[in-house]
């Protein structure tokens, strides 16, 4: 008997052991946490909150990294003092820069203006003038953004409601948007604060407003402009599948495996793996989403969508391919606008399970680094808890349009 529950227990130890990643590379392990999504993980809440702090360079901090001092040059300093003199003392008329530039002008005009900032960080110079006014840094500090999420592949139904909180001296505010896509019907549904209410209120008429103090707003996306063969089920449909497996696309070291953090703990995970969002991986990644899309939609279309003919999936194809397209010119990265590479951090359970998130952006000044942190937390996979429920309900774009036009006729 002995014998037996021995090997039992080896046995349910052989396949625990066999049941994990561990073998697998950190690039490997990301592509199936990626293939869950369509396949098993397809249902779950987010609660996420950014914050953002002020720190000395020599204590900024990536995660629970120390970050080291980046040494800043004497003249590096004087360029960043001058361009930020330049851009408060500018006030001349910019009408020369509203006219239509080509693509080709708007380029060479968005790189001269990177070429002439110090160190070709945009934020630099803010990061400057923050130093100088403590009480400014120290209300940014107080505020945060949170956000809670809900998403359904299976039913095609997401909520987001973000909220901008802050809690400072002598102050408190909490203001919430909730949203939510029906994407079965495709339309959005929008709760706007009482504030907002009260402001459009002003511009319509007496019965839309006693409607928009309990009524969200509501837009059918099938009914703007000429969208009526347009194939808005299978775009999303192929849209998700190829964002989704577009990280496979990526350079094999692009995610290294880390050390478990207090954060990885708290929530049970397993891994943690980094990923560097270097400006090089952008023109690989949005070329393999484009492809990947193609592919996707030829296998949807091969059963159209009723009303959907091969024009409209065609221009589903050109639209998909203009908003993802890479410029042969140099983009507005986020290395050259904060001066680093942001850096994320995704915390697995044992069978590739995503269970939180962590993003770093550090924004480095010539003696302070601007600090932000977003932490997502993952839960309730195959249940997923929607908040913000307006069945049906809600002030349709056209009902508020002509409640503007009926209530400016009056005016008038």
């Amino acid at each position: 008997m002995k014998k037996i529950i021995g090997l039992a227990i080896a046995a349910a130890f052989g396949l625990s052991a066999c049941s994990n990643l561990d073998h697998k590379t950190a690039h490997e392990v990301m592509s199936i946490s990626n293939d869950r999504i369509l396949k098993e993980d397809h249902s779950f809440n987010i609660t996420g909150s950014s914050r953002v702090y002020i720190s000395p360079l020599a204590e900024a901090v990536l995660a629970d990294e120390k970050v080291e001092e980046k040494a800043k040059t004497e003249d590096a300093k004087v360029k960043a003092e001058d361009a930020a003199a330049s851009m408060e003392a500018t006030q001349e008329d910019d009408a020369a820069l509203k006219q239509e530039f080509s693509e080709r002008e708007e380029a060479e005009f968005r790189n001269a203006m990177l070429n002439a900032l110090p160190d070709g960080s945009i934020a630099q110079v803010a990061v400057d003038y923050l130093d100088k006014y403590p009480a400014i840094s120290s209300y940014m500090e107080g505020v945060h953004l949170n956000y809670e999420v809900a998403v359904d592949l299976s039913t095609r139904q997401f909520e987001m409601i973000p909220e901008l909180a802050i809690n400072n001296h002598n102050e408190k505010l909490s203001i919430k948007l909730p949203m939510k896509l029906d994407a079965a019907k495709w339309e959005v549904y929008v709760d706007p604060p009482a504030s907002v209410s009260a402001i459009v209120n002003a511009y319509t008429d007496e019965k839309i407003g006693k409607r928009l103090i309990k009524e969200p707003l509501k837009l059918s996306l099938k009914e703007i402009g000429d969208s009526k063969g347009v194939p808005f089920d299978h775009i999303a449909e192929a849209g998700v599948r190829a964002f989704l497996s577009a990280n496979k696309a990526m350079p094999a070291d692009a995610h290294v495996f880390k050390e478990m953090d207090a954060f990885g703990k708290a929530n049970h995970a397993r891994y943690r793996v980094r990923h560097v969002m270097k400006p090089e991986y952008d023109s690989v990644v949005m070329k393999a989403v484009a492809k990947a899309f193609d592919e996707e939609l030829s296998k949807l279309q091969k059963t159209p969508q009723p009303g959907s003919t091969e024009e409209d999936y065609k221009n589903a194809r050109e639209f998909f391919s203009m908003f993802v397209s890479i410029s042969d010119n140099r983009p507005l990265s986020f290395q050259r606008i904060v001066g680093n590479n942001p850096v994320v951090d995704y915390y697995l359970d044992r069978k590739g399970r995503m269970l939180a998130s962590r993003m770093y952006i550090q924004i480095n000044g010539t003696h302070k680094a601007i600090n932000i942190i977003g932490d997502n937390v993952y839960s309730n996979y195959g249940k997923p808890v929607f908040k913000f429920n307006p069945q049906g309900k809600g002030i349709t774009w056209k009902e508020l349009k002509e409640s503007f036009s009926s209530n400016k006729k009056e005016d008038d």
